[in-house]
């Protein structure tokens, strides 16, 4: 019986904090010998919206090449359906997502795990969830979905 590749899909936002996820999937993708995946999802039609998010993008793809990740870049208005569509097309295994930190404010905080629920009640069934806990909590809390 042939053992299956994992495929593990880091998922990322036009932040500094994402270098941190790139370099968990990385780890992983290299223990298990499996390929790594880095998708920034854009809400909206362009990524060309700000010059900082374009900057600190080309830091993300940068990174990640150089940590052998396949970089895939989208604009879409339903960011969850999105990854779940390409989650299912590329087969993919595992997905490491950054947890909202417990500090933020309601506001923010509140709107964040809604974007995390929906991508978590999006996913394929069986894919194994990551959620990489913020940087001062030092433990990945794994979650398996399905």
């Amino acid at each position: 019986m042939e053992k299956t590749l994992e495929k593990i899909l880091v998922l990322v936002t036009a932040q500094k904090s994402s270098l941190r996820l790139i370099e968990y999937g990385f780890a992983i993708a290299r223990s298990c010998g499996g390929e790594l995946h880095i998708l920034h999802v854009q809400r909206g039609g362009s990524v060309f919206e700000s010059n900082d998010t374009l900057k600190l993008l080309q830091n993300l793809v940068d990174y990640g090449c150089r940590r052998g990740g396949v970089i895939h870049l989208a604009c879409e208005e339903d960011v969850a359906a999105y990854i779940s569509r390409f989650a299912q097309e590329e087969e993919i295994t595992q997905v490491i997502l950054g947890q909202p930190p417990a500090r933020e404010e309601k506001k923010g905080k509140k709107k964040r795990e809604n974007e995390l629920e929906k991508i978590l009640a999006a996913l394929p069934e069986g894919v194994e969830v990551l959620l990489y806990p913020p940087a001062e909590e030092e433990q990945a809390d794994r979650r398996k979905i399905g």
